[in-house]
């Protein structure tokens, strides 16, 4: 009761409405109180819950299907090896999970409707990212422009023939911030069905992290 008396004064006294929200397995409450208070929708939710315990897979599971975000989504829940999500998330901005991925499935990040998606200890097989690469050729995930996962263990990144990687043979810079600027190493060009083409590069850390840029249509 304290937390939303202080937040309704301080939203009535200048007019404001809540931008962001950063929640563990007790702030959960917040995101119906907060939906119900306002039309006007979060920027950025950032969920921390650090140690697992029995109510984080309940938690995240309720805010992955009832909070909503038009920026930052920000997920650092230890869930337990066994925690599935079988719904859709987005459309947001900027998906980013540290450190606690290890959830995220095929079916998961196909289903991720983010412009950039950063997902750390990530267990995703190579064979799950050929089937990745193959739904956004056919023109899955259209609003994607960036992604990186990074895992804990070394992968063999083995392309398959059909999806027609062109070796580039350098290295190219992409600016996913002001202030960040990624390499992509002896990249790989790839082509989707309207034309529309990416670099995707996994010869850095160690051959631990994968990334793929799709850029922009050229005018005209």
């Amino acid at each position: 009761m304290g937390s939303k008396m202080i937040v309704d004064y301080a939203a009535d006294l200048f007019n404001l409405d809540v931008y962001g929200l950063v929640i563990d397995t007790n702030g959960i409450w917040a995101i119906d109180w907060i939906n119900n208070r306002q039309e006007k929708m979060l920027d950025c939710l950032w969920t921390e819950n650090p140690d697992y315990n029995s109510n984080v897979d309940v938690a995240l599971d309720y805010v992955l299907r009832n909070a909503r975000a038009s920026n930052y989504y920000i997920l650092e829940d230890n869930v337990s090896d066994n925690f599935r999500f079988n719904g859709k998330l987005g459309p947001m901005e900027y998906l980013y999970i540290p450190a606690t991925g290890h959830w995220v499935t095929l079916n998961n990040l196909i289903n991720f409707d983010f412009i950039k998606i950063i997902i750390e200890e990530s267990r995703l097989s190579v064979s799950d990212l050929n089937s990745f690469l193959r739904h956004w050729r056919a023109g899955g995930s259209p609003r994607l422009t960036f992604l990186e996962l990074e895992f804990k263990n070394y992968r063999n990144f083995e392309f398959d023939e059909d999806l027609e990687l062109v070796e580039m043979g350098q290295t190219v810079e992409y600016f996913l911030s002001e202030e960040e600027i990624i390499q992509l190493l002896d990249g790989y060009s790839i082509q989707r069905m309207d034309g529309v083409k990416a670099t995707i590069s996994w010869k850095s850390l160690e051959s631990r992290r994968f990334l793929m840029v799709v850029w922009p249509e050229r005018a005209g």
